[in-house]
C-alpha cells in the first residue's frame, strides 16, 4: 500500500496530538502531588466535568488551545510546556531580549524570551512607600515609579504576592501568600503577576 502526502500529514497532526497528551499527563501527575488535587476538586475549578477532564488526559476529547490555556492555567505552568507550538494562540505575547544573567555581566547570553501578560490584568501605580504588611517589599525607598500587574488568583494559582484591598479601605495592600488576612477582611484579592519600575 502507498502512502499519500494526506496519510502522511495525518500521522504527523496524530502524532503532535499524542505528545500534548503526553506532556499534559506528565504535568499533570507531577502537579497532581506537589498541589494536592483530584479530576473531581480540578473540575470544579475548571469549570468543567470529571468527565471532561478525564476525555483530555485519555485523548478521547481533542486539546484545542483554549484547553490547553485553561489547563496551563490551573497547573501553574507556561501553555508551551503542554503544547510547544501554542505560541500563535496565545494572547498578548512580546518577545523580549534578556543580553547577560546577573550572576556573569562580561559574558552575553543572548537569550530571546517570550512573554505573555493575561487578558484579564491590569495595570496599577504602587507608590514609594512601604504599603507591604509583611517583612519586606522591593518597591520601598527605590525612588523610581512602579507599576504592578494584577490579575485574578484564579489566572495565576501560585503568586509570590497578593495585593489586596481591604473591607472599608481605598488602597492596596501587599502580603505574601502565608500572612494574608483573614477572608471576612479582604474586599478585594489579586494575585501579583509582575513588578516594574520606571
Amino acid at each position: 500500500m502507498k502512502l499519500t502526502s494526506r496519510d502522511v500529514d495525518d500521522f504527523a497532526v496524530n502524532e503532535h496530538k499524542s505528545t500534548i497528551v503526553k506532556n499534559l499527563r506528565n504535568i499533570w501527575d507531577s502537579k497532581k502531588l506537589e498541589i494536592q488535587f483530584t479530576q473531581v476538586t480540578a473540575a470544579k475549578e475548571l469549570g468543567w466535568s470529571q468527565g471532561a477532564i478525564s476525555h483530555y488526559l485519555n485523548e478521547i476529547t481533542d486539546l484545542n488551545p483554549a484547553a490547553v490555556i485553561k489547563f496551563a492555567n490551573f497547573l501553574d505552568v507556561d501553555p508551551r510546556e503542554i503544547d510547544p507550538d501554542i505560541e500563535p494562540n496565545l494572547p498578548a505575547v512580546r518577545n523580549l531580549d534578556v543580553k547577560y544573567s546577573s550572576r556573569d555581566m562580561t559574558k552575553a547570553i543572548n537569550k530571546k524570551l517570550s512573554d505573555r501578560s493575561l487578558a484579564s490584568s491590569i495595570l496599577v501605580k504602587v507608590p514609594d512607600e512601604g504599603l507591604y504588611a509583611g517583612k519586606m517589599f522591593p518597591v520601598s525607598g527605590s525612588g523610581m515609579d512602579c507599576y504592578m500587574r494584577l490579575c485574578k488568583p484564579s489566572d495565576l494559582k501560585h503568586p509570590k504576592f497578593f495585593a489586596v484591598r481591604l473591607k472599608g479601605k481605598k488602597k492596596l495592600t501587599f502580603y505574601a501568600p502565608d500572612d494574608l488576612p483573614d477572608k471576612k477582611k479582604i474586599h478585594a484579592l489579586w494575585s501579583v503577576v509582575s513588578i516594574s519600575f520606571y
